[in-house]
């Protein structure tokens, strides 16, 4: 399976391991192979280890907690405590570390617990910090990813501009020119 990675930070982009939440939900970590080619296609290792049933399970609980955390807006509704602990908690293990081979080559090791912590270690900083203000959610009402705004004008409104924006894009124009279509018979031309 190949992943997409388009919310401009890891921790969000594995909350999107479960797609179209709330209207037709598709779990995209259905198993060990799925976890395991997510942590290697995130670029946090560059081989994942043993990955069982267990660390799927505990790695959709800490997606759960991210997305509801990251979802959360604090004047109408604030994060669960358990899932702030859940996250604060996988964040204290020992992350992946980088093992340098030769200048200019460094190889990423690490098993489950620590590709967990190291998601879980950047979740805390993006949700800790001023970047849990630039937390967007796909202006598609279908789709329920979340992305990091970093446009300048803070105006982004799509998780993916060739996905969601691409197929909004797309029915504007179908719309314009329907609109244009039924007007053009309507309309007398300069010749009339």
């Amino acid at each position: 399976m190949e992943f997409t990675f388009v919310s401009g930070h890891l921790a969000l982009d594995l909350a999107a391991t479960l797609t179209w939440r709330s209207t037709y939900p598709i779990e995209l970590l259905a198993g060990p192979r799925d976890l395991s080619a997510w942590i290697v296609q995130a670029g946090l290792v560059d081989v994942a280890g043993r990955v069982g049933d267990a660390d799927v399970e505990r790695t959709r609980e800490l997606r759960e907690a991210i997305y509801r955390t990251a979802s959360a807006n604090p004047l109408e509704r604030q994060p669960r405590a358990g899932d702030l602990r859940l996250i604060s908690r996988t964040a204290g293990g020992k992350q992946v570390t980088p093992v340098l081979g030769e200048l200019g080559h460094a190889v990423w090791r690490g098993n489950v617990d620590q590709a967990l912590a190291t998601v879980a270690h950047q979740a805390c900083v993006l949700l800790g910090g001023p970047d849990h203000r630039r937390i967007r959610a796909c202006a598609d009402a279908r789709c329920t990813r979340l992305f990091v705004d970093h446009s300048r004008s803070g105006s982004r409104r799509w998780c993916d501009k060739s996905t969601c924006g691409g197929r909004a894009n797309a029915a504007a124009y179908r719309q314009r020119r329907s609109q244009h279509g039924s007007l053009g018979g309507l309309v007398a031309g300069p010749d009339e």
